[in-house]
């Protein structure tokens, strides 16, 4: 996913190359009889990360649209977005944890104007082989980004380590979901 920059109605451009895919490689150390793997870790970027739901009031000239969905383009979350490839690369010493459906959050603590604020990176993660990218080879995809609502419950279901992810991505396989 490679996103075309935002231009608003008075002409300034919201340029988006900051949240073109990356890609880079990190080792999972070994564990119980299990070598050391190298991972190449292949991440994108979506449209949720820079954009909000439209919603009554929104100026039509923020619209943002690919070819699944239109939505509002959100200042502040495109400010946030420039910290994510950073993010991305941390995900191994970050804590992580369930999220809804098929997804996972890490939360990373920001300072707004003096005032710490919880910013949810919601991921998935799965096996991404092929004769190019070869056998240890994932995909992670943030499908969102944004300032989480304090008064809203913590989307956080459980911790899992990155480590754990990857592990589970390249087997095939899911994590168990801890019981509430």
């Amino acid at each position: 996913m490679r996103w075309l920059p935002h231009v608003d109605k008075d002409g300034k451009s919201y340029p988006l190359h900051h949240l073109h895919p990356i890609r880079y490689t990190l080792a999972i150390p070994a564990k119980d009889h299990r070598p050391e793997t190298v991972v190449a870790v292949h991440v994108g970027f979506g449209m949720h990360c820079f954009t909000k739901k439209v919603e009554n009031g929104d100026d039509p000239g923020d619209r943002y649209c690919d070819d699944r969905e239109a939505r509002t383009f959100d200042r502040e979350r495109y400010e946030l977005s420039k910290k994510l490839a950073s993010i991305a690369r941390e995900l191994q010493q970050r804590p992580c944890a369930f999220a809804k459906d098929e997804n996972f959050v890490c939360l990373d603590v920001i300072d707004s104007y003096g005032e710490k604020r919880r910013y949810g990176v919601f991921f998935n993660i799965k096996r991404w082989a092929g004769e190019r990218r070869g056998n240890n080879a994932v995909l992670v995809v943030i499908q969102s980004a944004y300032c989480l609502d304090p008064k809203k419950p913590d989307p956080c279901g459980g911790r899992i380590g990155f480590n754990a992810l990857l592990g589970h991505a390249l087997r095939g396989t899911k994590p168990t979901r801890p019981r509430r």
